[in-house]
């Protein structure tokens, strides 16, 4: 963590890459158990084509915001950046409620997905802080 010297606390980089990876490595993990196993894109509730999308766009904004985050942006981008990935948070916290649901193996996807979309929430809060201005102390 890093103070501004406008008294804003800062996730580090470090952090944030910590969180983009974790959440990029879980949902292709989902993405893949959705392609090649049956009870998995039975109990998603997008179907095996849809998890696979769904996935790989979740990795892409969390990707996408994490860098949005980490440099910074102005109001409205960073606005716009926390919204998508809160509508992404959401979209995961779904298809985490499905899979308890369907019990069995996908159960295991349904924690994977969880703290995916703990990461991907961390990325939505630094996303709305605003960015640091003047040195840091």
């Amino acid at each position: 963590m890093v103070r501004s010297s406008a008294g804003v606390s800062r996730t580090s980089g470090f952090a944030l890459a910590l969180f983009c990876t974790t959440a990029v490595v879980e949902m292709l993990a989902v993405a893949v158990a959705g392609a090649w196993f049956d009870d998995v894109a039975d109990a998603s509730p997008f179907g095996r084509a849809g998890t696979i999308v769904v996935a790989a766009i979740a990795s892409g904004i969390a990707c996408v915001g994490t860098i949005l985050a980490w440099r910074g942006s102005s109001g409205a981008l960073r606005g716009i950046t926390a919204t998508l990935v809160f509508v992404v948070v959401g979209i995961v916290l779904l298809m985490v409620l499905y899979f308890l649901i369907a019990g069995g193996t996908p159960i295991i996807l349904a924690l994977w997905l969880a703290h995916a979309a703990f990461s991907l929430g961390m990325i939505g809060r630094v996303a709305l802080q605003p960015a640091p201005t003047g040195p840091s102390n």
